[in-house]
């Protein structure tokens, strides 16, 4: 995609957007529906500048997810623009070089992806806390999974700004990499 981008990620506790030089961000564990457009508002002076969006299609939690698939699909749709997705973890993956990149995928587990040069190598995959080493000895660990599980690495946060920076080819719907966790009565 070229020109004018919005890139959006809701795939953490944090909700993002970023376009041209300028990002925002807010923590939100359970607010991205309400805090999303103000975040948008804050990068995007004016909509009819945006020639595509990317959004970060997880992994990651249910909601906040389809929070930002939605939002994405929505302002595509009605500004008639392209949009695609992009692995959450791509992003922050690029910026780290090398290493591992872990997001809290709650139910004491991590999302997790290895990248070798900014490119994912494997993964992402969901692993308990204890497997990420064992899984990728002597790797770097990076990532806001690292704020629950401070022994893994560095924390670090997922920007929608890094989303900028890596091949957005994959289809706009969320990657959940397992069963959600409510269950029909």
């Amino acid at each position: 995609m070229s020109g004018r981008i919005l890139a959006i990620d809701t795939s953490t506790s944090r909700c993002s957007a970023a376009f041209g030089r300028r990002s925002a961000g807010i923590e939100a564990p359970t607010g991205h529906a309400e805090h999303l457009a103000d975040v948008i508002r804050q990068v995007v002076d004016d909509v009819s500048q945006i020639e595509s969006i990317v959004v970060g299609v997880g992994p990651g939690p249910y909601t906040g997810l389809r929070v930002g698939v939605v939002t994405a699909l929505t302002m595509a749709t009605a500004l008639e623009v392209p949009v695609a997705g992009v692995c959450s973890l791509d992003g922050l993956g690029h910026r780290m070089g090398e290493g591992v990149v872990v997001t809290d995928a709650r139910r004491r587990e991590v999302f997790a992806a290895l990248y070798s040069q900014g490119h994912r190598i494997d993964g992402p995959v969901v692993l308990s806390p204890s497997q990420v080493p064992l899984r990728w000895p002597d790797q770097p660990v990076m990532g806001p999974g690292t704020a629950r599980y401070p022994d893994l690495g560095d924390a670090a946060q997922i920007d929608a700004a890094d989303l900028l920076e890596v091949p957005a080819d994959l289809p706009v719907r969320p990657w959940y990499l397992r069963d959600p966790d409510a269950k029909p009565q």
